[in-house]
């Protein structure tokens, strides 16, 4: 490849001072050039056109923010961003690994950063079934760490491909609860939705089952 056929394009807010149609027609060849195998670095500040790319690093301060902490999270500091993605641990499940399992104590926050898991929980008969997969940018974990208890339900690197996370300790995550009652409540919510899918999703997949 030559200097007229380059494999990576630079491109600084290459949107920034443009209508939003001429914006639009910018970032179609962006999309046709990555289409032709082309690799396309940009920075910029606008949000919707962030959303649409394959991959998101957020920089503050010439600190890298974890990018599903930022889309999960939006009334979060930037300041608050940075010191949790430094307590994140990357971690790596292999496919059908399991992540948490059921009646075992619960001591993290897991956030998915790539890949998918199933959540399974137990009924009267005995045997574990799906009632849920989560991917990308989703979170579990907080519901025993908010309410104490052991784990409701197993959770499992799925079959294809395993599960790539990024774990916050007990301590990290109560810390990060206690400095935004809007950001607990956030959470809160997301537990009480996930318990209700669940209980929902019991005696349908029995029904299934038949």
């Amino acid at each position: 490849m030559g200097a007229n056929s380059p494999l990576v394009f630079v491109a600084d807010e290459p949107t920034g001072n443009l209508d939003s149609k001429t914006a639009s027609q910018v970032f179609r060849l962006f999309e046709d050039l990555v289409a032709q195998g082309k690799t396309i670095l940009m920075v910029t500040h606008d949000n919707d056109l962030a959303r649409a790319v394959s991959r998101t690093i957020v920089l503050s301060d010439g600190e890298v923010i974890e990018e599903y902490l930022a889309r999960v999270f939006p009334a979060m500091s930037d300041e608050q961003l940075i010191k949790i993605t430094h307590r994140l641990e990357a971690l790596k499940f292999p496919p059908g690994a399991v992540v948490i399992r059921r009646g075992a104590p619960v001591d993290r926050f897991y956030l998915i950063t790539k890949g998918q898991v199933d959540v399974l929980i137990q009924r009267d008969e005995g045997r574990e079934f799906v009632v849920s997969t989560m991917g990308r940018g989703q979170f579990f974990g907080e519901i025993e760490l908010l309410h104490g208890g052991s784990a409701a339900a197993t959770v499992r690197a799925a079959p294809e491909g395993g599960v790539e996370v990024g774990a916050l300790d007990r301590d990290a995550f109560m810390a990060l609860i206690a400095e935004s009652d809007a950001l607990r409540e956030a959470i809160d919510k997301a537990a009480h939705e996930r318990e209700a899918e669940n209980i929902a999703a019991a005696p349908r997949r029995r029904a299934e089952r038949g």
